[in-house]
């Protein structure tokens, strides 16, 4: 454990983003609330004929809904490929550290909705809007899919681009949307985003400190021979990098 603190504590990008995501949590019960309230009172046009719509598709892509499907069918695909747990347990361990943290957040600082023209914190129970859990998802879930794909060599360099590129546009579709329609503030969607980048950060800083072949020996169906390579199936295309 002290090893796993050290490796944490190590880690500039995540020390980066737990700084960005206090000062954002700091900004947002104060300083920035001119910044949401303007966008907030900003006119909605078309709001009667887009409401509806916006609400039952775009407003759901960065859903968990929708978003941990496409991680479980890239995640089990990938263990199945590669003859490992470690895809369905970096997926699950990344998505339940977010959860958690991003629920811990919501309780403790109990931030009015958008809805009630009020972006104070510690508005009662029942007020869960900072930090945005959809903007978590959209960097957290889809940058898991993103980072399993490139950690074993799924796609080709262009693919992964792209896929990146698509990553970003969810979170800026996703932020839109939100605003739009009086979801959340527009600091609800950069602190859930900072935090989903920060969960993602350190579920690759954990799969970085374990072994490769530590989840590689679960696998119920094949073993490794004695020279550590996988006994049957799809052989990977970096096997020192293959868990």
């Amino acid at each position: 454990m002290s090893e796993i603190a050290w490796g944490m504590a190590s880690d500039r990008v995540a020390i980066i983003l737990a700084v960005a995501l206090i000062v954002m949590t700091m900004l947002s019960a104060g300083p920035l609330h001119p910044v949401d309230n303007f966008l907030n009172e900003l006119p909605r046009p078309f709001w009667d004929t887009l409401r509806t719509p916006l609400i039952h598709w775009p407003d759901t892509v960065a859903s968990r809904a929708v978003a941990l499907p496409v991680l479980t069918v890239t995640a089990v695909q990938l263990a199945y490929w590669h003859r490992s747990w470690r895809p369905i347990v970096l997926g699950a361990v990344g998505v339940i550290g977010m959860m958690s943290m991003v629920a811990s957040m919501k309780l403790l600082f109990n931030r009015g909705h958008a809805k009630d023209y009020d972006p104070d914190f510690f508005e009662g129970m029942g007020n869960v809007a900072f930090p945005s859990g959809h903007g978590a998802n959209a960097i957290l879930i889809y940058g898991l899919v993103l980072f399993l794909i490139i950690r074993f060599a799924a796609a080709r360099r262009h693919v992964v681009r792209r896929l990146g590129y698509c990553i970003a546009g969810i979170a800026v579709l996703q932020s839109v949307v939100s605003v739009y329609l009086h979801f959340h503030w527009f600091t609800d969607l950069v602190a859930g985003m900072i935090a989903g980048g920060f969960a993602l950060r350190v579920t690759i800083r954990l799969d970085r400190m374990f072994p490769h072949g530590r989840t590689a020996e679960w696998w119920p169906w094949y073993g490794r021979d004695g020279e550590g390579q996988p006994v049957g199936g799809r052989q990977p295309n970096n096997p020192s990098r293959d868990a």
